[in-house]
């Protein structure tokens, strides 16, 4: 897909960036001749990524708050697997793994704002290739086609509608509502005859937390606000920083500290269950209009032979972690544990509950071993097929890492997320690595799954024999380093100021902040 790609580019310069319509149009005349016959087990293949979702806040994952029935009615249809880990913690670089089957250090995106290089091959450019029409429909920002994200998609759909306050004016983006209806707007228009390869994408679990009502009022109940600004978060961060001992202190930019790590107690206080509340408001709203989405597929036909997954980009640390009302600085479960369900359309792995470790990274390589089709090159991630018959997950290491903090930190190595927090899951055991801090924190999640007793400061007998394991088989990993170039696309700044001015605003930044690439 290549080829169509280059052709893409210069389309980009003269056409809105809202949406490329007209360009989507020309590029599928000019790659026709080159579209494979392809005659898989599947027709069409439905990918949905839900951002900013933890899996611990769904109904099928146990939740209590939201009410997600059709999300769960899917995870009941197909194969829900219990412990999916996220890549990473920040949208961009977490999507760039679902769609690579790679880890950020091997597809070389280390955060929001960066190119996605060239070299990458994409999941689009893999079904593409093999004839299906390949269409992705994106809530934010974060995945503009100006970072090369789009790669292999023969028509890309952002257009976003949503201004956020200013120092987030790079998180512009859309609802659920519009999302979908884009979605099935555009199979009105193509048809169905030839197969499909849909990527939707759901932001609304993000922050700000403004539920649409009925949400808003269901959710956040009597007497309580029914919107909670990206300020209104911050301030909360902030007293949960005081309350641990801490100054007040910009985690994007500085990180988790010693301080936060010691002080935090992990217990909420006002309005803090509000929050959470309204971030449960989002999921069901969201939950209604992926619902919506797949009765909207299935009217058509397309879910008749469609391979359906779910899959989360990364969660979002509430009150009970150092992280308070963050995801992108650490990598705690309240950040990395994300939905996955598989859901096949001859009821394949139909209602099982998959235990043992999976990753974002697993996405790719599942899509590519369901369809038939040969990965172009090694990937990190392993097919989750056999898991559907009932094969036991492998025995396997799994990585994430956070994308923050982000001054001082990024030029000191050729990998620019080398000194920022990073994890291995083995089992029950996680070994997180924070080498900006020098500090490392271990925890037996069988047994304390909220990670609240940190074993590496006080090791029970098991914990101390599982250590030189943990801590060989990340340094392994974090030495293996090759990414192929990115660079960061510091041209958004110019799109960021404008949307300030937009909203009135003269575009001031904050003291040591960039106006982009915000790690969302």
């Amino acid at each position: 897909m290549r080829r169509r790609r280059a052709f893409r580019a210069p389309l980009r310069r003269l056409l809105p960036p809202a949406r490329l319509a007209l360009g989507a149009g020309l590029v599928l005349a000019l790659g026709a001749c080159s579209r494979a016959t392809y005659e898989g087990p599947y027709k069409h293949v439905l990918l949905i990524s839900l951002d900013t979702t933890r899996a611990d806040q769904l109904g099928c994952y146990g939740g209590t708050r939201a009410r997600t029935p059709r999300l769960d009615a899917l995870a009941a249809e197909g194969a829900l697997f219990e412990d999916c880990s996220a890549a990473a913690t920040t949208t961009l670089a977490s999507h760039t793994s679902i769609f690579t089957g790679l880890y950020p250090r091997r597809h070389g995106v280390p955060r929001n704002g960066f190119m996605v290089p060239e070299e990458d091959e994409l999941a689009a450019e893999l079904l593409g290739r093999a004839g299906f029409r390949t269409a992705g429909f994106v809530a934010s920002f974060a995945l503009d086609q100006m970072f090369d994200v789009d790669q292999g998609f023969a028509h890309w759909d952002q257009d976003f509608d949503i201004e956020v306050e200013a120092s987030y004016a790079d998180q512009d983006q859309r609802r659920a509502e519009r999302v979908t209806d884009a979605v099935l707007d555009y199979v009105d228009r193509v048809g169905t005859d030839e197969r499909l390869f849909l990527f939707a994408h759901f932001f609304d679990a993000h922050a700000p937390y403004d539920p649409p009502e009925p949400f808003a009022a269901e959710y956040a109940g009597p007497g309580k606000p029914r919107r909670v600004t990206q300020l209104d978060i911050n301030v909360q961060a902030i007293r949960h920083q005081q309350a641990a001992g801490s100054p007040p202190r910009d985690l994007f930019n500085e990180g988790v500290s010693d301080v936060l790590l010691d002080g935090s107690d992990g217990q909420p206080f006002e309005p803090d269950e509000t929050f959470a509340q309204l971030y449960a408001g989002e999921l069901a709203y969201l939950d209604r209009h992926v619902g919506r989405l797949l009765d909207g597929l299935a009217a058509r036909g397309v879910l008749d032979d469609c391979v359906v997954v779910v899959v989360g980009d990364h969660g979002e640390t509430f009150w009970e972690h150092a992280d308070h009302w963050h995801h992108g600085a650490w990598v705690y479960q309240t950040n990395v544990h994300v939905p996955l369900i598989v859901r096949l359309p001859d009821g394949r792995g139909a209602g099982r509950r998959i235990a043992g470790l999976s990753s974002g990274v697993d996405v790719l390589p599942t899509l590519a071993d369901l369809l038939g089709l040969t990965l172009p090159a090694p990937v990190d991630g392993v097919s989750l097929v056999p898991a559907l018959d009932g094969a036991p997950l492998p025995d396997r290491a799994v990585f994430c890492e956070a994308t923050q903090p982000v001054v001082g930190l990024e030029q000191a190595s050729p990998w620019a997320g080398q000194r920022k927090p990073r994890a291995l899951r083995r089992g029950r055991w996680k070994l997180i690595e924070a080498p900006y801090l020098g500090r490392f924190q271990l925890f037996d999640l069988e047994e304390d799954p909220g990670e609240t007793r940190d074993l590496f400061l006080a090791p029970t007998p098991r914990a101390q024999a599982e250590l030189p394991r943990l801590q060989r088989d990340l340094a392994v990993w974090s030495s293996a380093q090759d990414p192929p170039l990115s660079r960061f696309n510091a041209t958004q700044t110019e799109e960021v100021l404008r949307r300030l001015r937009a909203l009135g605003y003269a575009g001031e930044q904050k003291p040591g902040e960039s106006s982009a690439g915000r790690d969302e």
